[in-house]
């Protein structure tokens, strides 16, 4: 609960106290500059105000001062004194040695030294001095006025030696919120001999001329009608005043007629009128203003006030297409309401259509677009092909400049040739973060046009949304996937970390097509990943996304899903697989956090998981000899794998696993078939080996999931595989708030280095121990084929770690040497990948972030985090290597839907292929 103290409960029983706009006597003006060096005046004073309607008698009272943040209050008492309406009473406090004016005679004297800049002043109904009081309050306070950084709520501001506090219309406002209520200006002090300056009320109206907006009209003059009011009805002999215009930004002659003279409000009369006439014209401009003053007001207060006329401009320009897009990420016509004509309909959509300039009309600025949406709410009644004027307004729709409000829409002639499309490809949009295709962006200065793509690529199925579940697939026109890269990620700046480190560019050529938006692709079409396409469309941005919306979309190769690996050879040949099943759990709740992603399955789920493996192992890894498995939960499951994989297949596998550490419940085993393999021996590595966790200094088990060794024979020949799963790399790359400090980071950093570390110490083991016999290290090694600028596990453990690609070093010789080979790196560039994460990278590149569901950039980034890392002797037998395709490459919506193996996990399956006979395995292609 929030407690207040007494401090802070005076100062709001003060606000709650003052603001009531009936006190009578007011402080009307406070000066503590007197005698400073450079002040105006000798000395410093309070001036008080008789706001009210009658006389008060104050006898008896005080005006008291504290400093800005202090308790103890010094006094100056008031004597045979009776202060009429609206008469001033100066009181003098004290003097220093600067100063050049005498105050005028002062009504009262007093020795209180005020603070030039800073400070409180009340005035009391009695000699009581309330010490101890930062902001008194009460019915004995009359009036408070803090200024500068004094405490009491709303003070003033800082004064001068040459400003004072003053009240503003001569002391009469008074809403109790000093900042409002007074003005810091050149002191003025005013005593008793000062000519009386009555408040509204008491039959005295206060008197106001409303402000006026109007359009400024095309022809002649267009009148604007200030109206002058009185708060009550005018008194006897009624009100006058004098009035006279003035320029702001309109000029007179040019935009207004100049007028002045007298006006007034009769007797029992409460408004009257004004006419200044504006000037028409049809030249597009800003808005302007000018003022209304009036002076010498007499029968009202105040004497004087001002109102703002200000004229709308109401003419429409004619412009281009690319002087309404402009070279920003936005229109700098954004508001306007403008005309633009001779633009070629070239995509048409079920509320609107696309326009551009003719390639005649276009300009030579690389930086404008030549084409912009047009929103009719309903089917526009124009086709494709169509030259057409218009007249709409200039809107940023979540960052899409379009033209809405349509109307003069005229079709001035059908059938005309199409602008020339933009060409995507390898260099457009640019790869290179250096040299972006539209200067600070990639696609901005394309939004709205036409664009043409020979040989793209689908770097992403369709993800799934509540309202689209097929939407818009992520794609590259350069005919590459959209692949992780080395280095640290984007926008992060190499020297941050490490300046000699790789920078992985984000992508940045990588944009979204909506193949449904106009109705081209039917909707509800899966578009798998992979999968190669032609198409022309237009640019457009929605939701934070740039966006292609295609008037044709035709795919030229399909990517199937699932598509398998090659199937085993007869003879000689070894077929090593690993596979990460997407945290394969029990029913049972009986782990330290939940194993199952949204908690553990029951038992129909459980069936159907076992199922969709089932079928993965058999039709897509196509049943290798050895699988290493990983995400497992405990041996009961893995067996209920292996048996309904000799349900389904009539292939019988032994399964492996050790209990591991890791809370969650999940380890890795094998599952290994005793038809092709023998003598098998299975060694848990390290459960019980420890580190010291930074977080809290104690030791703690170093492996949660401890890699797991497999000795065997194969057609008479041993090998050894290797299965791990180290550290995943949540909150590695840089701090995202509350849920991932800088300590986070660097620890998990560490954790992954150490982790690493023991992984390759145990890998040298087994080469010095066995230099001729085959091993290989699989899994899910969380972690690239090369260094994310960070830590490379992966090297760690191949003998490749390079100390100046990463943040921790090793500071000596790697520990594999032999190094291992990384088998992924035999397939081409397109098929790296095992894992499929998107990426968020906020607000850049001209990417916002316009809701709360958006995040700005976000894009998918196919890497390879399951390797196979084989030693001299299994890459002597190695035949070929290939990921399992049924997961990564399968739109969301189908894969959420499955029964089969499409969608069971979210990594794909290796499998690697080996011969212990060379000629066998040259027969096959293979290359050591």
């Amino acid at each position: 609960m929030f407690r207040m103290t007494k401090t802070l409960i005076a100062c709001v029983l003060f606000a709650a106290t003052a603001s009531s706009a009936s006190a009578q006597i007011v402080i009307s003006q406070v000066y503590g500059g007197g005698g400073n060096s450079g002040s105006t005046y000798t000395h410093d004073f309070i001036e008080l105000f008789n706001a009210g309607s009658s006389p008060q008698d104050l006898t008896g009272w005080t005006v008291q001062y504290a400093s800005s943040s202090g308790t103890s209050w010094t006094a100056t008492a008031l004597t045979a004194v009776v202060l009429q309406p609206g008469q001033y009473y100066l009181i003098q406090e004290n003097n220093g040695s600067g100063g050049t004016t005498p105050l005028p005679t002062p009504d009262a004297t007093g020795t209180i030294s005020m603070s030039g800049s800073n400070g409180k002043v009340l005035l009391a109904k009695s000699t009581t001095e309330p010490d101890g009081t930062a902001c008194p309050s009460g019915a004995d306070i009359a009036d408070l006025v803090g200024y500068g950084s004094a405490n009491c709520p709303t003070p003033a501001g800082a004064l001068s030696g040459v400003n004072a506090a003053i009240r503003k219309m001569g002391g009469c406002t008074n809403t109790g919120n000093n900042s409002a209520d007074f003005d810091v200006a050149p002191a003025a002090p005013r005593n008793t001999a000062t000519a009386t300056a009555q408040c509204a009320g008491g039959g005295i109206p206060s008197i106001s001329v409303a402000d006026i907006s109007l359009d400024e009209g095309n022809t002649a003059t267009t009148p604007f009608e200030f109206t002058v009011s009185l708060s009550e009805a005018a008194p006897v002999g009624g009100v006058s005043f004098s009035y006279a215009t003035a320029d702001g930004t309109a000029i007179a002659g040019t935009d207004y007629d100049a007028d002045s003279g007298s006006g007034s409000i009769a007797e029992s009369e409460t408004t009257t009128t004004i006419t200044i006439n504006v000037i028409g014209n049809t030249t597009p401009q800003s808005d302007r203003s000018f003022s209304l003053n009036l002076t010498g007001i007499t029968g009202a207060l105040p004497t004087s006030l001002s109102a703002t006329a200000t004229i709308e401009d109401d003419d429409i320009g004619t412009y281009a297409i690319h002087d309404i897009q402009g070279a920003g990420n936005s229109s700098p016509l954004e508001g306007q309401r403008v005309n633009t004509q001779g633009n070629i309909v070239t995509a048409i959509g079920p509320a609107g259509f696309f326009m551009q300039a003719a390639d005649a009309d276009a300009d030579a600025s690389v930086m404008t677009s030549e084409g912009i949406y047009v929103y009719t709410f309903s089917a526009p009644a124009v086709a494709v092909g169509d030259k057409v004027d218009l007249t709409a307004n200039v809107v940023e729709y979540f960052g899409l400049t379009e033209l809405n409000g349509v109307s003069n829409l005229v079709i001035v002639s059908p059938g005309n040739s199409l602008p020339t499309a933009v060409v995507f490809d390898a260099n457009t949009p640019s790869q290179d973060l250096l040299t972006l295709s539209c200067g600070t962006t990639n696609f901005e200065c394309f939004e709205g046009m036409l664009v043409q793509i020979d040989n793209g690529i689908v770097a992403r199925a369709n993800p799934s949304f509540n309202s689209d579940p097929y939407a818009q697939i992520f794609v590259s026109a350069s005919g590459t996937r959209s692949l992780r890269t080395p280095g640290l990620l984007y926008p992060l700046v190499p020297g941050v970390d490490n300046p000699n480190a790789d920078l992985f560019n984000g992508n940045p050529h990588i944009f979204e097509i909506d193949t449904d938006a106009l109705g081209t692709v039917p909707a509800n079409t899966a578009i798998t990943g992979g999968s190669r396409f032609s198409a022309t469309g237009v640019v457009a941005y929605n939701f934070g996304d740039y966006e292609v919306w295609p008037t044709s979309f035709t795919v030229t190769e399909a990517n199937p899903i699932p598509r398998p690996v090659k199937a085993g050879q007869l003879g000689a040949e070894l077929r090593i697989g690993s596979f990460n099943m997407l945290r394969f759990c029990d029913t049972l709740a009986n782990t330290t956090f939940t194993c199952g992603n949204g908690g553990e399955p029951d038992a129909g789920e459980l069936a159907l998981k076992v199922s969709r493996l089932s079928d993965y192992v058999g039709n897509v890894l196509e049943l290798p000899d050895v699988l290493g498995v990983v995400e497992v939960e405990n041996i009961a499951v893995l067996q209920m794998l292996a048996d309904q994989i000799s349900t389904d297949f009539s292939v019988t596998y032994t399964a492996y696993l050790e209990e591991g550490n890791d809370g969650g419940g999940i380890d890795v085993g094998y599952l290994v078939r005793g038809d092709r393999v023998s003598n098998v021996a299975i060694t848990q590595l390290d459960k019980d080996e420890m580190w010291t966790d930074p977080r809290d200094g104690q030791p703690h088990n170093l492996h949660d999931r401890p890699a797991l060794k497999l000795e065997a024979t194969f057609d008479g020949q041993a090998f050894a595989t290797i299965v791990i799963h180290p550290k995943s790399r949540s909150c590695v790359d840089a701090p995202s708030g509350s849920n991932c400090t800088q300590a986070d980071v660097d620890r998990n950093r560490l954790k992954r280095f150490t982790q690493g570390k023991s992984i390759a110490m145990r890998v040298q083991e087994e080469q010095n121990a066995q230099p001729g016999r085959p091993l290989l290290v699989i899994g899910d090694f969380n972690d690239y084929q090369f260094s994310d600028g960070l830590v490379h596990l992966t090297g760690l453990i191949e003998g490749r770690y390079d100390d100046t690609k990463n943040v921790l070093h090793l500071d000596g010789p790697n520990i594999v040497d032999p190094p291992l080979w990384d088998a992924v790196n035999s397939l081409p560039a397109n098929e790296q990948y095992s894992f499929l994460y998107t990426e968020q990278f906020g607000e850049i590149l001209g990417y916002t972030s316009p809701s709360s569901f958006d995040k700005g950039r976000d894009v998918p980034i196919m890497q390879v985090l399951d390797h196979a890392l084989l030693n001299d002797a299994a890459r002597a037998w190695f035949v070929d290597f290939e990921y399992g395709r049924a997961d990564l490459d399968a739109a969301d919506a189908d894969a959420n839907a499955s029964t089969t193996a499409v969608g069971v996990s979210d990594h794909d399956g290796l499998v690697v292929r080996l011969a212990t006979d060379r000629i066998f395995a040259d027969s096959f292609g293979g290359d050591p």
